[in-house]
């Protein structure tokens, strides 16, 4: 491509009219840009550094937060285990009490109910004596109803001396001498 004459007429008078100020420009910017390049290499840099330094705190605050999530764990596995081994521990006493209570009510029932037997033998042999005593004086009485009793026979003799004295036909015998 050819420049036209007039284009480079115009580039030359350009470049002596602002040459000069052109290229300090471009020193310029070329300065600028490499303070930017290098503040931003800096600034780089320093949130790398940051984000270590961050890093490395939050490494250390999860490891410290793990250790004690774990120890925490721990804890509280080790009261679940104590609470069981309390609670089984409670539950076997409960019921050794409980069988000591039911054995000793056992024993008081079983000693009651061989109080209650012998006092049942005894009312019975009490009964079966004092059947005994009533039979002896029903005998008695009979006995003695039988004794004091009157026969048929004697009765009638009675009655027949009764009515013969009476009547004034009964005679008694003089006693003898």
């Amino acid at each position: 491509m050819s420049e036209a004459p007039q284009d480079r007429n115009v580039d030359q008078i350009r470049d002596i009219l602002f040459g000069g100020q052109m290229r300090d420009y471009e020193r310029r910017f070329v300065e600028l840009a490499q303070r930017l390049e290098e503040e931003n290499q800096r600034l780089r840099q320093d949130m790398d550094k940051r984000l270590s330094m961050l890093d490395k705190r939050l490494e250390a605050e999860f490891d410290k937060l793990g250790k004690a999530l774990k120890q925490e764990t721990a804890d509280r596995t080790q009261g679940v285990d104590d609470l069981e081994s309390r609670t089984l521990q409670a539950q076997r006493t409960m019921r050794s009490e409980l069988q000591g209570a039911v054995k000793s009510l056992e024993s008081d029932l079983c000693a009651r109910e061989a109080r209650i037997r012998e006092e049942l033998a005894e009312l019975n042999q009490q009964l079966a004596d004092r059947a005994v005593e009533l039979r002896a004086a029903q005998s008695k009485s009979d006995q003695d109803l039988r004794a004091d009793k009157v026969g048929r026979g004697d009765l009638a003799a009675l009655l027949t001396e009764v009515a013969l004295r009476l009547k004034g036909e009964f005679e008694l015998p003089l006693p003898r001498k």
